[in-house]
């Protein structure tokens, strides 16, 4: 926990100081656990996400990123989950399924990657999943900036200013049928990413 708020006050000061972050809070977060799913578009949206909320959320991370040595320690030491990219990954599920069981948030990016896309086209459905079968809400995020700032394939930073748009909670109807709750979590949850990406006000 140490280590998450140390690397949580670090970047804040360099992003705040060196680009400016704005931070718009559309509806009240949920007293409770909840998931975060937000757009991604460049390495900096794990960091900005994190920044930007004021909770301590654990990321659900791809197991290719412990891969990497320095990525491998940062991630085991913020408790991130991993899962199998491209798969339905249930130890991962269930990981997750018990973190908010315990009171804690977690925060996931549903495109499952780095997308050059203008907007999010296609999401995976373990975010709705999880919500469908637990009743904990989602909560979409729409980062703008980052694909400037720091695009994908580059590692030296550009001018430029990140702004984060936390939308309106959005609870399951945990009385529908399981697959029909995904599938209308699914369609909420990317219409809503794509409205915060393109800075409507949806107060």
């Amino acid at each position: 926990m140490i280590l998450y708020y140390f690397i949580k006050v670090i970047t804040l000061a360099i992003i705040s100081l060196f680009f400016g972050l704005s931070v718009d809070l559309l509806g009240d977060l949920p007293d409770g656990p909840c998931i975060f799913v937000a757009n991604h578009k460049s390495i900096l949206d794990p960091v900005v996400l994190m920044d930007a909320i004021d909770r301590r959320v654990f990321f659900i991370a791809s197991k290719d990123l412990y891969k990497i040595p320095i990525l491998n320690l940062i991630l085991n030491a913020l408790e991130a989950i991993p899962i199998k990219k491209n798969s339905a990954d249930v130890n991962a599920i269930k990981k997750a399924i018990k973190m908010l069981d315990d009171g804690r948030s977690i925060a996931l990016f549903p495109e499952g990657g780095i997308s050059l896309d203008k907007s999010v086209i296609k999401i995976y459905k373990g975010a709705m999943y999880i919500s469908c079968k637990t009743g904990y809400p989602i909560v979409p995020v729409g980062i703008s900036g980052t694909d400037v700032v720091l695009p994908m394939g580059e590692y030296l930073p550009h001018a430029g200013r990140i702004s984060v748009t936390i939308g309106k909670s959005i609870y399951p109807d945990v009385l529908m049928d399981k697959g029909d709750c995904l599938d209308k979590m699914a369609h909420e949850v990317l219409n809503s990413l794509n409205s915060l990406i393109n800075n409507r006000n949806l107060k």
